[in-house]
This record gives C-alpha cells, structure tokens and sequence, in this order.
C-alpha cells in the first residue's frame, strides 16, 4: 500500500504588504443603525424589476413570489452590514431593524407594532401557534377541507400528541355562496371546540373566505380563532385590528413581494404571556424590564439571516409606489385581471367561471375536467405540460374530497392580459 505523508505548514510571518492599512481607531458609534428603507429611499419609485426567466409565462405568484430588484438590493446592504460587525448585528441592531419591520407592517395590516411576531413564513408561524395550544384529550379544533396539507399534517402531529380530535366542515367548490361557507363552520362549534381554525383566501382552491363571521362567531361562543393568512398580505386588504382574532398567522413572500423566508404571528395581547417561538435562544432565559418577552423571544431564536423580514418596509413602500393609486390600485388592477383572464380560460375550454367574485383576490381556483396524473418536474402531468411545452408556470393539484383537479391561476404586477391568453390558447393545445 502506498504512504502518503503531509509536510507541516509552517508559521507564516506577514510581511508589509499583507498588512491591511486600516486607519486608526476613533471609537464606535453607539446610536442606532440607518433604516435599511433610508438607504434605499432614492429608489422606492422606481419600476418594479423582476428577475424572472426570459420567456417563462409565470402565473404562480401564488406559491412563492417574486422579489424585485430594490428589494433585493435592500437586503444585500442588510447582510453587508451584518458581516460587517456580526456581534453588534445580533446583539443591538436587529432589534432596531425587527422594530422597523413592526411598524411598517402595523400600518399595513392595521395593528399595534408590539403585537406582531416575526417569523420565518406562514407554515411555521401555523406550526408555533397549533403547539402553543394546551390541549387534552376530547378536545376539538375545527378546520375546512381548504386547509392547506401542512397545516393538516401539523395538526395530525399535535392531536397524535395530545388526544385532541380534528373536525372538519365541508366548503363545495366551486358552486359556493358566502353563506353556505359561514353555515357549514358555525354547525361544527360545540362545547369541545377548543379553536376554530380557518384560511383567510384558502391555498388550493383560492377562495376568500368569510373570516370575518366565522371569528366573530366563535368569540361570541368563547371559542379561541387562529386565521391563516398565507396569502392575504398584498393580496387584498387586511384590517386584523378590526378582525380581532385570538391568532393571525402570515407570509409576506407571496403578495407583499419580500424575499423567502418572512412572515409574522399577531397574538392577541392576553394570549402573549407564555407564547414561545418553536425554537428557544440561549436568551430566553433573561428578563427584561424595557422589552416583552413575546418580542425578545421571536426576535433572536439563534443565528438566522433575518433580512428577508427587515426589508419589509422597503417592499411595502416599493410595490405601493408603483401605480398612482398605491397599494389600493395595485389590489383592484390585480383582481380584475385574475377575474378577466379566468374567465378567458374557462371560455377557451368550454366551462363557466361559478366562483362568486366576492370570494376572489388575485387569484382564481378553476375547475378542471378529468383527474390528476402524475408528473416528472412539477408533480402533475398537465402541469408538466403547460411547462415544458409552452413556459407557462401554473399550478395543477387536486382538492382531496373536493374537487379531483383544479388549476390556480395568479395575477401579480407583472402579469398582462397577454399571459392569459397564452394560457387560454395552451390549454386548448393539451385538452
């Protein structure tokens, strides 16, 4: 067999042109960092620049987003700044940063700032509040057959561990009327419902649901509500002030156009005392006199990149300044075109668009004839196809009880009249 020796390294004097020639220290400064929406304030009105793909055809703004540019070089400044001086970063100035985040977000979603947690998405802020519940055996937690499946698969892990029970009420799709939504989720409240739990603009079929009832009639029987608003922020207006749940879970990522990986929780301000992140710093044993522990705890749960969170108020201020209108505008232009161009597709392959359209955002579940298959790149063959063959980006999935296949269709800023009839015309080519 064959040896192989390594010499030493030996000790490497530097010599003066390795020397960096820093100048000479004149104290840091203790006041709090430029925010981040200052550095960028000269390009807040600029046209919102997408990187997507050349001649892809996204109409999934739906499932992740996009970022636009000014954002992006927002959070770049943020992880210069954080590399820059790491131990204050995580010490003394995310704090600031998470604080700005707050109040951008609080005029947004029309809360107070201090009952805002940030998170790293929607699903993990669902995941934080379902086992933050106290829970026994018998108890009930009420949910649609909308849910999304890792809100089913969490609630699945916390019943298994607490011997509570899931219910489930029933939503017909896509014949549905408002009130048959507000019927179904009262019948299922009795004395074991412990939380009624439902989507403000459901995941897979898209509709809009009546949150606003349904809250109101569980605090009326004193059931706590959780509503999951993944895809609310930017999508339609949201007042959670007015709302007034127990829970408000949501991603940013989708409508507000932030980067991956952001999000909050609103707990309601007699729910916060006890109300801890999924994962406990090495500061969550200290206590503060100057700062709740529901801030401290969400703000700092270890060595994260938290910029993703921090450029939020560049995102909300950067998409609000693209039509004259702002964000109201940007809501309207967006509804109208998901609406129009659904039914531009329903009418190319020969079926009508029911969906009541007081239960639409910007995005429009359509019912499709025939059955999921299965597929190699996206998971589902005519998905697949729409892709591969003409470069549109639409999501394909069965509604499992619901409906066997249904396509989603989004319309974000970038979107035109255009991208949907080449949708309409591809469809045509497939079915």
């Amino acid at each position: 067999m064959e040896l192989f020796y390594f010499a030493p390294i030996g000790l490497i004097m530097p010599n003066e042109s390795m020397i960096s020639s820093k100048p000479a220290f004149t104290g840091m400064s203790a006041s709090r960092p430029e925010p981040i929406l200052a550095y960028v304030a000269h390009r807040i009105s600029e046209p919102a620049r997408f990187p997507m793909q050349e001649e892809l055809t996204q109409l999934n703004n739906g499932s992740y987003g996009l970022t636009p540019e000014v954002v992006g070089a927002a959070q770049n400044e943020l992880r210069r700044r954080l590399e820059a001086d790491p131990v204050r970063f995580f010490k003394s100035d995310l704090e600031h940063y998470s604080d700005d985040t707050r109040e951008a977000l609080a005029r947004f979603v029309k809360v107070r700032g201090e009952d805002l947690a940030l998170v790293s998405n929607g699903t993990f802020a669902v995941a934080t509040v379902l086992n933050n519940l106290e829970l026994a055996p018998g108890d009930e937690i009420l949910v649609t057959d909308h849910e999304y499946m890792a809100t089913m698969n969490e609630l699945g892990k916390v019943c298994r561990a607490t011997g509570a029970q899931v219910k489930i009420a029933k939503i017909p799709f896509p014949n549905v009327r408002v009130e048959e939504v507000i019927e179904s989720v009262v019948a299922g409240m009795n004395d074991r419902t412990k939380l009624v739990m439902v989507s403000h603009i459901a995941s897979a079929s898209a509709l809009v649901m009546p949150v606003e009832e349904i809250v109101s009639a569980a605090k009326e029987r004193g059931i706590e509500s959780f509503v999951d608003g993944a895809h609310t922020p930017g999508q339609i207006d949201l007042d959670i002030g007015s709302l007034d749940p127990t829970w408000y879970a949501a991603s940013c990522h989708k409508w507000l156009a932030t980067p991956k990986g952001t999000g909050f929780i609103y707990t309601s301000p007699n729910r916060q005392r006890g109300f801890k992140p999924m994962v406990l710093s090495c500061r969550e044993h200290e206590q503060r006199n100057d700062r709740k522990a529901y801030l401290c705890d969400f703000d700092y749960v270890g060595t994260n990149d938290y910029t993703g969170n921090l450029v939020i108020p560049v995102s909300i201020e950067h998409m609000g300044n693209q039509l004259p209108g702002g964000w109201d505008e940007l809501r309207q232009r967006n509804h109208d075109l998901v609406v129009y161009g659904a039914k531009l597709v329903c009418d190319a392959i020969g079926i009508e668009q029911v969906v009541p359209e007081s239960m639409i955002g910007t995005m429009v579940g359509i019912p499709l004839p025939g059955v999921c298959e299965h597929g190699e790149v996206m998971g589902e063959a005519l998905w697949d196809r729409l892709y591969l063959n003409h470069g549109i980006q639409v999501p394909i999935w069965d509604l499992p009880g619901v409906h066997p296949r249904v396509m989603r269709v989004s319309a974000q800023l970038y979107n035109t009249v255009e991208d949907f009839e080449k949708l309409a015309g591809a469809m045509i080519a497939e079915l």
